[in-house]
């Protein structure tokens, strides 16, 4: 109700002596009387206030009395008129200079009649918007029902509450929605909706969150809305039972096509026309009370890459195969299962109530991509993503990617895990390491610029501004340490490829 309202109402008789058109267009909360020397503690915030004018003991009394109910940020002041027998101008004029809507009772309404008659349209409203409610629901069953699409359903609301919303995953997969949606707004949102202590919650871009549906956040849909107004649940609660039930339609879909391939495995098809990538995801710890476990993993696949197709092998591996090519899979799976990485590193996980799951711990998942050849077998390519999942998992990151490049000899050792990558470059070159830690003789450097100029004495000499002996000796100091001749194509390779092991873990991520 506006304190337009209460003016227009016949049996109140209002008058108004001062207000403009925005001050008449305030909403009123509630409504109180009273004439305490100090109103502050007495009023609340979009609160109409009714006074006798007991308080007014002189004109001077006016401005400081309505300042303080300015103060407070009441919705207007209604003056009666039984003590002084008007209302004064000088209530009037401080009116005018904080700002409030001034309104005069008739002596024969009593200020308890006008509290009545707010409750009672009060109470008129509630039950409005309660049959508005009811109304709404059975008109989003009733489209349900008659197969309507979701997206259709959410533009009708949206266009009728004047807002623009979405349904989107925990990956950042858009469902449905009114407008176009950016990349950093779905990174925001989708913070907001695995790490908010409650939901609904505002993001930083002032929209809010709520969670469709109850149970495990990462495996759960979202409703967004923008603008995020205080109290959108009228509407919003509904909205998002609905979306509840499309949610449901569609993972009871996905569960009985798992249960069919896991059920009846099949050797997957080769691929002619080798556009095929495969995709095996490992977890770690694989313990059952984790944040997450295969079948979240699993959905959230399906989620970041529409159309896949996913099974599990005999060693408990996520196996799926997409179409694409091997670099933009990897960035999808990036993008969007990166944006799991805040629920999947809290090792007490976020419920959809706030509370947390006792005992639970993180988990680390690990994906290994590799694009089937023109000629090769799509085991061949799964067996290749294979080896670099199991090279990804020694990463520290809760979600760590590793495309299983191995057309090329650096490729193929990108394949080999981490530590056992570590291991061998500590073994070539650990009497190197050791001699410049001891000496400061920069050997290390040396070989890199040596190996970078493809093995020229000069081009290493000019580049470092040494003395083309000095870099002579060097290599030839590296060789005795090393036991290795960089005269022979092998063991220049050992040394290149553990040159590039430590150069990779000692560049900052």
């Amino acid at each position: 109700m506006l304190v337009r309202d209460i003016l227009a109402a016949p049996q109140l008789r209002m008058r108004l002596l001062h207000g403009d058109t925005t001050e008449l267009d305030r909403p009123v909360a509630r409504v109180c009387a009273t004439d305490m020397p100090d109103p502050r503690p007495f009023v609340t915030e979009g609160a109409l206030v009714c006074t006798g004018l007991v308080w007014r003991q002189a004109a001077a009394d006016s401005d400081r009395y309505i300042g303080m109910l300015a103060e407070a940020g009441i919705a207007g002041l209604i003056a009666g008129q039984a003590l002084h027998g008007h209302v004064p101008d000088d209530v009037i004029a401080a009116c005018e200079r904080h700002g409030l809507p001034l309104l005069s009772a008739p002596q024969s309404v009593p200020f308890s009649r006008i509290i009545e008659y707010l409750a009672e349209q009060a109470a008129e409203l509630r039950w409005r918007r309660v049959q508005s409610r009811v109304d709404r629901q059975r008109r989003l069953l009733a489209a349900v029902a008659g197969g309507s699409d979701i997206g259709d359903l959410i533009a009708d609301i949206a266009l009728e509450q004047e807002v623009a919303a979405w349904v989107v995953t925990a990956t950042g997969r858009v469902i449905a929605g009114t407008a176009p949606i950016s990349e950093d707004d779905l990174d925001r949102i989708v913070a907001t909706a695995l790490t908010a202590p409650r939901l609904p919650a505002v993001t930083t871009g002032a929209m809010r969150v709520l969670q469709v549906g109850a149970g495990d956040r990462i495996t759960a849909w979202y409703l967004v809305i923008r603008p995020a107004a205080p109290e959108p649940e009228v509407f919003a609660a509904d909205l998002a039972a609905i979306a509840e039930l499309y949610r449901q339609r569609s993972m009871d879909r996905l569960h009985l096509d798992w249960e069919l391939i896991d059920r009846f495995p099949t050797a997957p098809a080769d691929r002619p026309d080798a556009r095929a990538v495969a995709v095996v995801c490992e977890l770690h710890p694989a313990e059952t009370r984790t944040v997450i476990g295969l079948p979240e993993v699993r959905a959230a696949l399906h989620d970041a890459l529409p159309g896949v197709t996913t099974s599990v092998d005999r060693e408990g591996r996520l196996v799926a195969i997409a179409e694409g090519t091997q670099d933009d899979t990897a960035e999808v799976l990036r993008r969007r299962i990166g944006r799991l990485a805040p629920a999947l590193s809290n090792p007490r996980p976020i419920d959809s109530d706030g509370g947390a799951e006792p005992g639970a711990r993180g988990v680390r998942i690990a994906f290994g991509v590799s694009a089937q050849q023109r000629d090769e077998s799509l085991s061949g390519a799964i067996a290749a993503a294979a080896a670099a999942a199991t090279a990804a998992r020694d990463d520290d990151a809760p979600v760590s990617i590793r495309i299983a490049d191995i057309d090329t000899a650096v490729g193929l050792f990108t394949a080999v895990p981490g530590g056992l990558q570590r291991r061998f470059a500590e073994r070539v070159l650990g009497p190197v390491l050791d001699y410049d830690r001891r000496t400061g003789a920069d050997l290390l450097q040396t070989l890199e610029v040596f190996l970078g100029c493809e093995g020229s004495w000069r081009q290493a000499a000019d580049r470092m501004h040494l003395h083309l002996n000095t870099v002579r000796y060097r290599i030839g100091r590296i060789e005795e340490l090393t036991g290795r001749d960089l005269g022979h194509l092998d063991d220049r390779l050992d040394l290149y490829l553990a040159m590039r092991t430590l150069t990779a873990h000692a560049t900052p991520a």
